[in-house]
């Protein structure tokens, strides 16, 4: 049984016609709207995706502060050596010594002179106000026997000047008993010519009458008058014993107050005397202190200028030179004057050292500090160009816990951070540049 052959219009119909009477293809309206789709997307990406604009400039790393040149003020004998050249040294860190036999010896001659005068200022202090004697801490700790040898000074002196006072108290006590005594006889004699002038009360009327003999009346007459003198030479010698007591006592005081007077003299002396060895054991004490010579700095040490044991350092040499290393780093860059426009101090910056690969080891984040007031040609190449200074806010590089130094004379690249701009920024400003330029030309 034979098959029967349907045929419809589109066999009859051009490929065209065919097309327009089939209608559109599902498949292709998908890839048309994936691909319309795709566009929106990248549009809306490149629209909100913001890149960062930098200025980017070539340079290398410098010191932070200049080479610092290491001397010593007096020079002498290299002793010891303590550091390398390429060394890294700390601040306060001993670089080498040099022998301070003459400096220590001299320094010693002064040191002792200044305890002495220190204890002497002590006593004479004590004995120039009457008080007990103390000396100050720093005596006592250096020198205890100097103490001891003021302190029975003191106490010999002290003694001595008791012993003199207690001569001038024997001889006051003296005057006053003398003055006592004269009071005592004035009493006594007052007393007796109250009862003879009692007996003649009595006598005289009987001598009168030639009951008692007149002689006795005369005699009687006579004791009085010898009494009589007698009170009045002891009435006259009172003021003189009062006014030897007083003497005496004002003797006291003066041998004390001369004692002061003469203790405070020698002070005043003593105290010039001090001030002058003060400073004298001060700069002796900074020779002995500098012949350990010191690194003024946390640095490199980059050269030893004398490295003989032994050898001279003559006064004012150079003897060690030293690169600071700070927390921070400077780096010295180049940027071209077309780009300077929009770099202002203060601006962020990335700072990229060519000896390690950014791409593993990062960058340092940097701060822009100077730029140059004017452009800079350089002699060599005639390049124009400005100078950059940013100031990293670490002295190396970290990957996990390993440290990579950076030294000075490292090339890097500094990029600043000058704004910031959208992909589709990037896109349309070489479309948008030929705009502005197109049909100007003449």
């Amino acid at each position: 049984m034979s098959k029967k052959t349907e045929w419809s219009d589109t066999d009859y119909a051009s490929d065209v016609v065919a097309a327009q009477m089939q209608g559109p293809n599902p498949k292709s309206m998908l890839l048309l709207f994936g691909v319309f789709a795709f566009f929106i997307a990248a549009y809306i990406w490149a629209d909100n995706a913001i890149l960062d604009e930098v200025t980017r400039g070539d340079g290398k790393v410098i010191p932070s502060s200049q080479v610092q040149v290491i001397q010593n003020l007096e020079g002498g004998i290299l002793k010891e050596l303590m550091v390398r050249e390429g060394e890294i040294v700390e601040k306060g860190q001993i670089l080498l010594r040099i022998d301070d036999t003459n400096f220590a010896a001299r320094f010693g001659e002064i040191e002792a002179n200044y305890l002495t005068l220190l204890g002497k200022m002590a006593r004479l202090t004590a004995e120039s106000t009457g008080k007990g004697i103390t000396f100050p801490p720093e005596l006592l700790a250096e020198s205890p026997t100097g103490s001891i040898r003021e302190q029975n000074l003191f106490n010999a002196r002290q003694a001595e000047l008791q012993s003199q006072i207690s001569i001038l108290r024997q001889q006051a006590q003296q005057r006053r008993q003398e003055i006592a005594e004269i009071n005592g006889r004035l009493v006594q004699l007052r007393a007796s010519i109250g009862l003879i002038n009692e007996e003649m009360a009595i006598t005289q009327p009987l001598a009168e009458k030639g009951i008692v003999p007149k002689v006795q009346l005369l005699q009687l007459k006579r004791e009085i008058n010898e009494l009589k003198g007698q009170i009045s030479a002891s009435t006259l010698a009172l003021p003189r014993a009062k006014g030897a007591y007083k003497e005496a006592n004002q003797r006291i005081q003066e041998k004390i107050l001369n004692f002061r007077s003469l203790a405070s003299q020698e002070l005043s002396v003593t105290r010039a005397e001090y001030s002058g060895v003060k400073q004298t054991i001060l700069a002796a004490k900074d020779r002995v202190t500098r012949t350990d010579v010191r690194s003024p700095m946390k640095g490199e040490v980059k050269e030893l200028k004398i490295q003989t044991i032994g050898g001279v350092v003559r006064p004012g040499q150079d003897i060690v030179e030293i690169v600071p290393i700070e927390d921070n780093l400077l780096v010295e860059a180049r940027i071209r004057p077309s780009d300077i426009a929009f770099l202002s101090p203060g601006q962020k910056a990335t700072v990229k050292i060519s000896a390690y690969d950014f791409s593993i080891y990062g960058g340092l984040p940097a701060k822009l500090e100077r730029i140059s007031a004017d452009t800079i040609v350089d002699e060599k190449s005639g390049e124009t160009f400005y100078k950059i200074i940013v100031r990293t806010e670490e002295n190396s590089l970290k990957r996990g816990d390993q440290v990579y130094p950076i030294k000075p004379g490292m090339i890097a690249t500094v990029d600043t951070l000058t704004g910031h701009k959208s992909v589709l920024d990037y896109i349309l400003k070489p479309i948008l540049k030929t705009k502005n330029n197109a049909l100007r030309e003449r």
